[in-house]
């Protein structure tokens, strides 16, 4: 059995197409958080089991210096995320959906909401740390006005004439 995860977009939409396959407003993953998003990938189709519950991402970005993950339920009112930007940093909370009757099945789906709703800020925190372009540990670097999460090394290098390499982004165009 290999247990290796993916390494790019198009080898986690192969392992998972079915997270991908309603339109999506756009898929950005820095390469230096790919196995991040691989392991959230993973993460959430073994918590899906048989049941995706239409399962797929509307968007991947990054925000504020770290990843965004954004999902959807095909046919289900999943809760709603707000994010506040504060002189202290950013700011996520998890608005509950809204209040109605409740079968059993729809009280199976909020736990799996909230479950899956955990594992995606668990991965955005872990991006807070990480350096987008290679993944070792970082900081957010603030200096140049775009706030970047970046090691040492890729920090010094932004600030050269050459700046950052152009392909750490791998884009994943619905």
């Amino acid at each position: 059995m290999n247990n290796q995860l993916p390494s790019s977009l198009q080898e986690i939409q192969a392992l998972y197409p079915y997270q991908f396959s309603n339109p999506v407003l756009g898929v950005d993953v820095a390469k230096g958080w790919m196995p991040v998003f691989a392991q959230l990938c993973t993460d959430i189709d073994n918590l899906l089991g048989a049941d995706k519950f239409g399962f797929h991402w509307s968007q991947i970005k990054e925000k504020y210096g770290s990843a965004r993950f954004y999902y959807r339920f095909q046919g289900r009112k999943s809760g709603t995320r707000l994010d506040i930007h504060t002189p202290n940093g950013v700011w996520s909370q998890h608005i509950p959906a809204e209040r109605r009757i409740r079968t059993e099945r729809d009280k199976t789906f909020q736990e799996i909401d909230q479950a899956v709703l955990k594992l995606t800020m668990a991965a955005e925190v872990a991006t807070q740390r990480m350096c987008l372009v290679c993944g070792q540990p970082g900081v957010a670097d603030t200096e140049l006005g775009y706030v970047m999460v970046l090691c040492p090394g890729h920090k010094a290098q932004r600030r050269q004439p050459s700046g950052l390499p152009r392909d750490f982004w791998e884009n994943l165009k619905g």
